[in-house]
């Protein structure tokens, strides 16, 4: 009876370190798109789904750097302005 006692404490132990171990890590993760949440609920193949949110991705325009120094002066972008006339 000890032993069968024992065993069940010892799957609960288990059963709450699954469960709670990676709540953390589950919840700093950014959300699914509702797009891509919504497919892989209706169960189409996760890889698929993937590689159409890579191809859609690409086809975005890249960032562009205007200041290729990366030196980020408002002040001096202000005082360009003020001297216009």
């Amino acid at each position: 009876m000890l032993i069968v006692g024992g065993a069940v404490v010892l799957a609960a132990v288990v059963f709450l370190a699954i469960v709670l171990a990676p709540w953390k890590s589950v919840r700093s993760e950014a959300p699914l798109d509702t797009d891509i949440e919504t497919r892989l609920l209706l169960g189409e193949d996760p890889a698929q789904v993937a590689a159409d949110a890579d191809a859609a991705e690409s086809q975005h325009p890249g960032v562009h750097v205007l200041d290729p120094d990366g030196a980020d002066d408002e002040d001096a972008d202000l005082d360009d302005l003020r001297d216009v006339d």
